[in-house]
Protein backbone atom coordinates (compact mmCIF):
# COMPACT_ATOMS: atom_id res chain seq x y z
CA UNK A 1 0.00 0.00 0.00
CA UNK A 2 1.27 3.45 -0.89
CA UNK A 3 1.78 5.76 2.06
CA UNK A 4 2.46 9.45 2.45
CA UNK A 5 5.81 10.93 3.35
CA UNK A 6 6.24 12.12 6.94
CA UNK A 7 9.39 14.18 6.28
CA UNK A 8 8.85 17.71 7.71
CA UNK A 9 9.65 19.74 4.59
CA UNK A 10 8.83 23.46 4.83
CA UNK A 11 9.05 26.37 2.40
CA UNK A 12 11.93 28.64 3.40
CA UNK A 13 10.03 31.80 2.50
CA UNK A 14 6.90 31.09 4.54
CA UNK A 15 7.65 28.18 6.90
CA UNK A 16 4.54 26.51 5.47
CA UNK A 17 4.62 22.68 5.46
CA UNK A 18 5.21 21.26 1.97
CA UNK A 19 4.31 17.74 0.87
CA UNK A 20 7.41 17.61 -1.32
CA UNK A 21 7.15 13.85 -1.88
CA UNK A 22 3.44 13.83 -2.74
CA UNK A 23 4.10 12.11 -6.08
CA UNK A 24 6.45 9.51 -4.60
CA UNK A 25 5.57 5.92 -3.82
CA UNK A 26 6.53 5.36 -0.19
CA UNK A 27 7.17 1.64 0.24
CA UNK A 28 8.37 1.69 3.84
CA UNK A 29 8.43 4.27 6.63
CA UNK A 30 9.35 4.42 10.30
CA UNK A 31 6.37 6.71 10.97
CA UNK A 32 4.35 5.16 13.77
CA UNK A 33 7.24 3.03 15.06
CA UNK A 34 8.07 5.43 17.89
CA UNK A 35 11.58 6.35 16.77
CA UNK A 36 12.00 9.78 18.44
CA UNK A 37 15.18 11.14 16.83
CA UNK A 38 15.49 9.35 13.52
CA UNK A 39 13.04 8.86 10.67
CA UNK A 40 13.40 6.60 7.61
CA UNK A 41 11.53 6.30 4.33
CA UNK A 42 12.11 4.06 1.32
CA UNK A 43 10.41 4.63 -2.00
CA UNK A 44 10.47 5.73 -5.60
CA UNK A 45 9.80 9.15 -7.12
CA UNK A 46 8.87 9.68 -10.79
CA UNK A 47 10.43 13.17 -10.73
CA UNK A 48 11.23 15.95 -8.24
CA UNK A 49 11.13 19.69 -8.87
CA UNK A 50 11.40 21.63 -5.59
CA UNK A 51 12.44 25.20 -4.87
CA UNK A 52 13.86 26.68 -1.66
CA UNK A 53 12.85 23.87 0.70
CA UNK A 54 14.21 23.17 4.15
CA UNK A 55 13.92 20.22 6.51
CA UNK A 56 13.66 20.57 10.28
CA UNK A 57 16.25 17.83 10.73
CA UNK A 58 19.52 16.75 9.14
CA UNK A 59 18.65 15.01 5.87
CA UNK A 60 20.42 12.13 4.09
CA UNK A 61 19.19 10.61 0.82
CA UNK A 62 20.66 7.48 -0.80
CA UNK A 63 20.41 6.51 -4.47
CA UNK A 64 19.09 2.94 -4.28
CA UNK A 65 18.84 2.40 -8.04
CA UNK A 66 21.37 0.23 -9.90
CA UNK A 67 22.16 3.14 -12.22
CA UNK A 68 23.40 6.70 -11.73
CA UNK A 69 21.00 9.59 -11.19
CA UNK A 70 21.79 12.98 -12.73
CA UNK A 71 19.87 16.09 -11.68
CA UNK A 72 20.21 19.85 -11.32
CA UNK A 73 20.80 21.53 -7.96
CA UNK A 74 21.28 25.17 -7.07
CA UNK A 75 24.60 25.56 -5.26
CA UNK A 76 25.89 28.96 -4.12
CA UNK A 77 23.16 30.61 -6.19
CA UNK A 78 24.06 28.85 -9.43
CA UNK A 79 22.66 25.75 -11.18
CA UNK A 80 24.97 22.76 -11.01
CA UNK A 81 24.67 19.28 -12.49
CA UNK A 82 24.91 16.55 -9.86
CA UNK A 83 25.38 12.84 -10.48
CA UNK A 84 24.78 10.26 -7.76
CA UNK A 85 26.23 6.85 -8.54
CA UNK A 86 24.44 3.78 -7.15
CA UNK A 87 24.95 3.77 -3.38
CA UNK A 88 26.00 7.43 -3.20
CA UNK A 89 24.24 9.97 -0.97
CA UNK A 90 23.61 13.67 -0.60
CA UNK A 91 23.37 15.45 2.73
CA UNK A 92 21.67 18.67 3.85
CA UNK A 93 21.99 20.17 7.37
CA UNK A 94 18.83 21.02 9.30
CA UNK A 95 17.35 24.37 8.32
CA UNK A 96 19.45 24.86 5.16
CA UNK A 97 17.46 25.45 1.98
CA UNK A 98 17.90 23.55 -1.27
CA UNK A 99 16.52 23.62 -4.81
CA UNK A 100 16.51 20.49 -6.98
CA UNK A 101 15.19 19.54 -10.41
CA UNK A 102 15.12 15.80 -10.99
CA UNK A 103 13.47 14.75 -14.26
CA UNK A 104 14.20 10.99 -14.14
CA UNK A 105 12.55 8.38 -11.92
CA UNK A 106 14.63 7.60 -8.84
CA UNK A 107 14.64 5.01 -6.09
CA UNK A 108 15.64 6.39 -2.70
CA UNK A 109 16.13 5.69 0.95
CA UNK A 110 16.17 8.76 3.15
CA UNK A 111 16.94 9.36 6.79
CA UNK A 112 16.29 12.46 8.90
CA UNK A 113 18.22 12.90 12.12
CA UNK A 114 17.30 15.30 14.95
CA UNK A 115 19.94 18.02 15.56
CA UNK A 116 19.88 17.15 19.28
CA UNK A 117 21.23 13.68 18.47
CA UNK A 118 24.32 15.15 16.83
CA UNK A 119 24.84 17.58 19.69
CA UNK A 120 24.94 14.71 22.18
CA UNK A 121 27.44 12.87 20.00
CA UNK A 122 29.64 15.96 19.80
CA UNK A 123 29.68 16.49 23.54
CA UNK A 124 29.86 19.62 25.68
CA UNK A 125 31.85 22.49 24.23
CA UNK A 126 32.35 20.97 20.77
CA UNK A 127 31.51 23.00 17.71
CA UNK A 128 30.95 21.75 14.16
CA UNK A 129 29.47 23.38 11.12
CA UNK A 130 27.79 20.92 8.79
CA UNK A 131 28.10 21.30 5.02
CA UNK A 132 25.56 20.39 2.36
CA UNK A 133 27.37 17.80 0.25
CA UNK A 134 26.56 15.83 -2.91
CA UNK A 135 27.87 12.59 -4.45
CA UNK A 136 29.01 11.22 -1.10
CA UNK A 137 30.76 7.86 -1.42
CA UNK A 138 30.87 6.47 2.13
CA UNK A 139 30.29 2.73 2.68
CA UNK A 140 29.64 3.25 6.41
CA UNK A 141 26.88 5.79 5.79
CA UNK A 142 25.36 3.65 3.05
CA UNK A 143 25.39 0.61 5.33
CA UNK A 144 23.70 2.49 8.19
CA UNK A 145 21.00 3.99 5.94
CA UNK A 146 20.26 0.56 4.49
CA UNK A 147 20.22 -1.03 7.96
CA UNK A 148 17.73 1.55 9.24
CA UNK A 149 15.67 1.11 6.07
CA UNK A 150 15.57 -2.67 6.54
CA UNK A 151 14.50 -2.23 10.17
CA UNK A 152 11.68 0.11 9.11
CA UNK A 153 10.58 -2.24 6.32
CA UNK A 154 10.20 -5.04 8.89
CA UNK A 155 8.28 -2.89 11.36
CA UNK A 156 11.09 -2.37 13.87
CA UNK A 157 11.40 -5.92 15.27
CA UNK A 158 14.84 -5.34 16.83
CA UNK A 159 13.59 -2.73 19.27
CA UNK A 160 14.45 0.77 20.40
CA UNK A 161 17.98 0.04 21.65
CA UNK A 162 19.01 -1.33 18.27
CA UNK A 163 17.57 1.67 16.43
CA UNK A 164 19.24 4.09 18.85
CA UNK A 165 22.59 2.34 18.31
CA UNK A 166 22.21 2.71 14.54
CA UNK A 167 21.15 6.37 14.91
CA UNK A 168 24.14 7.10 17.15
CA UNK A 169 26.51 5.45 14.69
CA UNK A 170 24.91 7.46 11.89
CA UNK A 171 25.38 10.70 13.86
CA UNK A 172 29.06 9.88 14.38
CA UNK A 173 29.52 9.29 10.65
CA UNK A 174 27.63 12.47 9.73
CA UNK A 175 29.85 14.57 12.00
CA UNK A 176 32.96 12.92 10.59
CA UNK A 177 31.90 13.25 6.95
CA UNK A 178 30.25 16.69 6.91
CA UNK A 179 31.35 18.52 10.06
CA UNK A 180 34.12 21.10 10.09
CA UNK A 181 35.43 23.16 12.98
CA UNK A 182 34.93 26.90 12.45
CA UNK A 183 38.17 28.88 12.23
CA UNK A 184 39.16 30.75 15.40
CA UNK A 185 37.88 34.07 14.04
CA UNK A 186 34.38 32.62 13.88
CA UNK A 187 34.31 31.08 17.33
CA UNK A 188 32.39 32.68 20.17
CA UNK A 189 33.89 35.93 21.41
CA UNK A 190 33.10 37.69 24.68
CA UNK A 191 30.33 35.22 25.53
CA UNK A 192 28.48 35.70 22.22
CA UNK A 193 27.11 32.75 20.28
CA UNK A 194 29.48 31.43 17.65
CA UNK A 195 28.42 32.13 14.09
CA UNK A 196 27.66 28.46 13.52
CA UNK A 197 25.47 28.20 16.61
CA UNK A 198 23.68 31.44 15.79
CA UNK A 199 23.06 30.28 12.22
CA UNK A 200 21.57 27.00 13.44
CA UNK A 201 19.31 28.73 15.97
CA UNK A 202 18.06 31.32 13.48
CA UNK A 203 17.38 28.57 10.94
CA UNK A 204 15.40 26.66 13.57
CA UNK A 205 13.34 29.75 14.37
CA UNK A 206 12.49 30.29 10.70
CA UNK A 207 11.67 26.62 10.13
CA UNK A 208 9.45 26.28 13.22
CA UNK A 209 8.06 29.79 13.53
CA UNK A 210 4.50 28.61 14.05
CA UNK A 211 5.42 25.98 16.62
CA UNK A 212 5.79 26.24 20.38
CA UNK A 213 9.49 27.13 20.33
CA UNK A 214 11.15 27.11 23.74
CA UNK A 215 14.48 28.40 24.99
CA UNK A 216 15.34 24.79 25.83
CA UNK A 217 14.79 23.73 22.21
CA UNK A 218 16.91 26.59 20.84
CA UNK A 219 19.61 25.98 23.45
CA UNK A 220 19.83 22.33 22.43
CA UNK A 221 20.47 23.31 18.81
CA UNK A 222 23.20 25.71 19.98
CA UNK A 223 24.73 23.05 22.22
CA UNK A 224 24.43 25.15 25.40
CA UNK A 225 22.51 25.10 28.65
CA UNK A 226 19.31 27.20 28.52
CA UNK A 227 20.70 29.84 30.90
CA UNK A 228 24.02 30.16 29.06
CA UNK A 229 22.22 30.24 25.72
CA UNK A 230 19.79 32.99 26.77
CA UNK A 231 22.65 35.23 27.90
CA UNK A 232 24.77 34.55 24.80
CA UNK A 233 21.81 35.07 22.45
CA UNK A 234 21.01 38.48 23.96
CA UNK A 235 24.65 39.54 23.72
CA UNK A 236 24.71 38.46 20.08
CA UNK A 237 21.46 40.04 18.85
CA UNK A 238 20.61 42.55 21.57
CA UNK A 239 17.24 40.94 22.37
CA UNK A 240 16.14 37.92 24.39
CA UNK A 241 15.30 34.71 22.47
CA UNK A 242 11.55 34.99 23.06
CA UNK A 243 11.61 38.62 21.84
CA UNK A 244 13.35 37.61 18.63
CA UNK A 245 10.86 34.81 18.01
CA UNK A 246 7.93 37.18 18.56
CA UNK A 247 9.41 39.80 16.24
CA UNK A 248 9.88 37.21 13.51
CA UNK A 249 6.30 35.98 13.97
CA UNK A 250 4.99 39.51 13.64
CA UNK A 251 7.13 40.17 10.56
CA UNK A 252 5.84 36.95 9.00
CA UNK A 253 2.27 37.89 9.92
CA UNK A 254 2.72 41.25 8.19
CA UNK A 255 3.97 39.46 5.07
CA UNK A 256 1.05 37.02 5.06
CA UNK A 257 -1.46 39.82 5.55
CA UNK A 258 -0.35 41.36 2.26
CA UNK A 259 -2.19 38.60 0.38
CA UNK A 260 -5.59 39.70 -0.92
CA UNK A 261 -7.36 36.68 0.59
CA UNK A 262 -5.58 36.92 3.95
CA UNK A 263 -7.59 35.66 6.93
CA UNK A 264 -6.44 37.18 10.22
CA UNK A 265 -7.57 34.26 12.38
CA UNK A 266 -5.82 31.78 10.10
CA UNK A 267 -2.62 33.86 10.18
CA UNK A 268 -2.77 33.95 13.97
CA UNK A 269 -3.18 30.18 14.20
CA UNK A 270 -0.42 29.46 11.67
CA UNK A 271 2.09 31.57 13.57
CA UNK A 272 1.46 30.30 17.07
CA UNK A 273 -0.60 33.16 18.52
CA UNK A 274 -3.17 32.06 21.07
CA UNK A 275 -6.02 33.75 19.19
CA UNK A 276 -6.81 36.66 16.86
CA UNK A 277 -6.94 39.14 19.74
CA UNK A 278 -3.43 38.13 20.81
CA UNK A 279 -2.08 38.81 17.31
CA UNK A 280 -4.03 42.08 17.08
CA UNK A 281 -2.68 43.43 20.35
CA UNK A 282 0.97 42.64 19.60
CA UNK A 283 0.72 43.64 15.93
CA UNK A 284 -0.63 47.08 16.82
CA UNK A 285 2.05 47.59 19.47
CA UNK A 286 4.77 46.68 16.96
CA UNK A 287 3.48 48.42 13.81
CA UNK A 288 1.01 51.04 15.05
CA UNK A 289 -1.99 49.58 13.20
CA UNK A 290 -4.20 46.53 13.68
CA UNK A 291 -3.87 43.54 11.32
CA UNK A 292 -7.23 44.41 9.79
CA UNK A 293 -6.17 47.99 9.10
CA UNK A 294 -2.89 46.83 7.61
CA UNK A 295 -4.61 44.27 5.35
CA UNK A 296 -7.14 46.87 4.12
CA UNK A 297 -4.40 49.41 3.39
CA UNK A 298 -2.41 46.86 1.38
CA UNK A 299 -5.53 45.85 -0.59
CA UNK A 300 -6.12 49.35 -1.92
Amino acid sequence: MRGRSAVPFVASSSSEPVDALASARIDASSAGLGWPEVHVEVGRNPSWDVHDLTVRAHYLALNTDPHALTFEARVDGRPREITLAPGQLWFCPAGESFTHRVTAPAGFALVTLAPEKLLRVLGEGEERELRRTYAVDCPQLEHLVRALSAEAERGGPSGALFVDALATALAVQVVGAFGVKPPPARAARGGDLSRGALRRVLALVEAELGDALTVERMAAVAGLSPAHFARAFKRSLGVAPHQHVMRRRLERARLLLEARDADILNVARRLGFSDQAHLTRLFKREFGVTPGQYARERAR
